[in-house]
């Protein structure tokens, strides 16, 4: 593929997987901790700053802090505050497995230069791999077929008509018994034979009879190399050509496996693969595992022992912006004469001194505000205790 391709597929990922993904994965966050949050408020007092956090920017880095916060918040030393614990922990890893989509999916995915293997002739040109041709017979005294040959007659891969001349002639006169199902001569393996007999013999061959006083032609036949004298594995004849054209290779030159091997190499081109990285793949997998393990757990736990749940009340949108008005209204006071016109941080400092939380009280279905003592004494204690005291307000 061009670079062009490979950058539309490589952004088209990132959006639609990435962004995609990481939007499906949000809502399922949103809907579980939601859920989740009315069965905290049922079993503990939950602060407005985490109400509003989870309710309304579920999936943030802001969230994500005050969760950090919130699993800080120890308390008491109970099976109950532990399991609070590891719900929070949980909530903090999920979070942040959401926002860290993008990026993983973007790093999961990538694009290199393809490379294709050269090699480099006598003249210091580069031939392609693909046109190197491995040499399957040598007819070395072939000037006695004509004044045309000057230099051993050599038959590579792909050259049929010289290699069914050289076959019928080996089957006729040499005493080498021919494949048809394999298409070669039955030669041992591991063995590179010249063969030669003291007959008389005719070669035909591009149209020209030729007949031979003896001896035969010296054919050699070459077979696969033994391992040890393989100069790389893939290099397993021991001689090649390096004309691309079978016809052009008949009299040209061969080149050892040896050759090869140390001239070997690769260059980049002009096109692109885009692709996995499959180690990172596997770490995607165990990352879904784990965050669908989380999201299914707290449902699981919401709606076996949840009693807002089993009644059929569901967190939204507009029913969480009612239920922390009404609460809120009651904190800062209904008969504030300002309360339409304070500004967030006059709002934010009343809920604070205030020292309230959000619960769902017994025998009732509905959030109502819990009132504190205040957080005055609080502020004025270590830093120690502000990281684990929870949510400000």
């Amino acid at each position: 593929m061009t670079f062009t391709q490979v950058k539309v597929i490589d952004i088209t990922w990132d959006l639609l997987v990435g962004r995609g993904g990481q939007m499906l994965l949000a809502w399922v966050n949103y809907r579980v901790f939601n859920e989740w949050l009315l069965y905290h408020m049922e079993l503990h007092r939950t602060s407005y700053k985490m109400y509003t956090s989870v309710a309304f920017q579920t999936t943030t880095l802001g969230t994500l802090g005050v969760l950090a916060k919130e699993w800080l918040a120890f308390g008491e030393t109970n099976w109950r505050r532990f399991f609070r614990w590891l719900a929070m922990l949980c909530m903090v890893l999920g979070t942040l497995y959401v926002l860290a989509f993008p990026t993983l999916m973007a790093a999961m995915t990538g694009y290199i230069t393809t490379y294709e293997p050269y090699v480099e002739d006598e003249r210091r040109n580069l031939v392609a791999w693909s046109e190197v041709r491995r040499v399957e017979y040598i007819v070395q005294d072939s000037q006695r077929l004509g004044e045309n040959y000057t230099k051993p007659l050599i038959s590579v891969a792909y050259d049929e008509e010289l290699a069914d001349a050289i076959l019928n002639y080996s089957s006729h006169y040499l005493g080498v018994s021919y494949n048809p199902i394999l298409q070669s001569l039955n030669l041992s393996n591991w063995v590179t034979t010249s063969v030669q007999r003291d007959v008389s013999s005719t070669f035909v061959f591009n149209g020209t009879t030729t007949h031979l006083s003896p001896p035969s032609l010296n054919i050699t036949f070459e077979a696969e190399s033994r391992d040890a004298d393989r100069p790389s594995g893939g290099l397993i004849y021991p001689h090649y050509s390096l004309s691309p054209n079978p016809e052009a290779a008949r009299q040209g030159l061969i080149f050892p496996a040896s050759y090869l091997h140390t001239h070997g190499s690769c260059k980049p081109n002009e096109t692109y693969q885009w692709g996995f990285s499959y180690i990172f793949l596997f770490g995607i997998f165990i990352f879904n595992f784990v965050w669908s393990c989380i999201m299914v757990g707290m449902w699981m736990d919401t709606r076996m022992h949840s009693r807002m749940y089993r009644t059929g009340r569901r967190p939204g949108l507009l029913r969480s912006i009612l239920d922390i008005a009404t609460a809120m209204r009651e904190e800062v006071g209904e008969d504030e004469p300002n309360g339409d016109v304070l500004d967030e941080k006059e709002i934010r400092r009343k809920l604070t001194d205030s020292g309230g939380a959000l619960v769902v009280p017994k025998k009732e279905l509905r959030i109502a505000r819990d009132g504190g003592v205040g957080d005055g004494e609080l502020r004025e204690r270590s830093w120690k205790r502000r990281l684990t005291k929870g949510s400000t307000f």
